[in-house]
């Protein structure tokens, strides 16, 4: 019987041009490279997966300019065609500049998990204005381009069918819809925003409830289990040291500290300046490494969220009601 392969990103232009022939599996290996996308863009981390006939951007920034940056970055990285670009969740650092990026790449599809393409769908018009009346308009793009929900579980590249990429989904992190990207074949995994890096404090204003935090932990638990030789987070100041434990070691310890320090003794316990100093105090360092403000943006904006009459958050989706851990962590058997 044959089998119709749906799950390859065989795309139909492609097909076209290659006149229907047969490519031959190729035995070079997948190769990963990664870029930073400084201040505005809260120094997000995105990842281009490179096969041997075509390439996957996983995720873009949140303002215009680095999406420019990106886009020369992958021209100068492969001359292979980009034939897709993912998002790894729905927060707008991931993929708020994706008219911008995608202008370059008129045929490249764009992908999410279905969970974050209704979120982006609720949300992005507000992230705009909001991200814009803070960055200025000229920074940001005047509306969002909605990736096309993606309901596999995995995909191959043209020319590398024998290297698939495996995409666990949906899982916790962060937030609530995140995507990883294991490659079994060189040992990598695309973390997203279930891991940060080691150099920076983290993003904990989605945990509203300690199920959400439970779910993270367990996503990390999943990660370790998984063993990587190679895990590259959803945001850091250098791509030197993407090795296969110090990140998620990090993160896990962070969200420890958070769920055994913070939230357990309920919100508006603290005022934010003692959650910022409680928190500087367990990781001290992360602050002033480089000339980036993001860690410092990243640790303000937990202590306001969850100290006594700090700045709240404006949420696009009710996380409150996201309070069964059983339910959040459904992979597990």
């Amino acid at each position: 019987m044959h089998l119709k392969p749906p799950v390859s990103i065989l795309l139909s232009a492609l097909s076209l041009a290659t006149g229907g022939q047969t490519h031959p599996t190729h035995s070079e290996p997948l190769r990963v490279e990664t870029f930073i996308n400084s201040a505005p863009s809260l120094d997000v981390v995105c990842s281009l997966i490179i096969g041997s006939e075509a390439a996957v951007l996983v995720d873009m920034p949140l303002a215009i300019p680095q999406a420019e940056s990106l886009a020369a970055w992958v021209n100068q990285t492969t001359d292979k065609p980009l034939v897709a670009v993912f998002t790894t969740h729905s927060h707008p650092d991931h993929y708020l500049s994706g008219a911008a990026l995608l202008q370059y790449y008129p045929n490249a599809k764009y992908y999410a998990h279905p969970d974050a393409v209704a979120l982006i769908q609720n949300e992005s018009q507000e992230q705009i204005a909001a991200c814009g009346s803070i960055l200025g308009n000229e920074t940001v793009v005047s509306e969002a381009i909605i990736p096309t929900p993606y309901n596999f579980t995995f995909f191959t590249l043209l020319g590398d069918e024998d290297s698939p990429i495996q995409l666990p989904s949906p899982l916790g992190g962060d937030t609530i819809d995140e995507t990883l990207f294991y490659i079994p074949s060189i040992e990598t995994l695309i973390a997203g925003d279930t891991v940060y890096s080691h150099d920076m404090h983290l993003w904990l204003a989605d945990l509203l409830t300690p199920a959400l935090t439970s779910s993270w932990l367990s996503t990390l638990g999943y990660i370790k289990n998984l063993a990587p030789k190679r895990v590259i987070p959803g945001h850091a100041l250098s791509i030197d040291k993407f090795g296969p434990t110090i990140d998620v070691a990090h993160t896990e310890a962070y969200v420890k500290f958070f769920q055994q320090n913070i939230e357990a003794r309920g919100v508006d316990y603290f005022t934010p300046q003692e959650i910022f100093d409680r928190s500087h105090a367990e990781f001290p360092g992360l602050l002033n490494k480089t000339n980036s403000t993001t860690s410092a943006t990243l640790l303000n904006i937990t202590s306001e969220e969850f100290g006594r009459n700090g700045t709240r958050r404006t949420h696009y989706v009710d996380l409150a009601s996201f309070n069964d851990t059983r339910a959040l962590t459904g992979w597990q058997l």
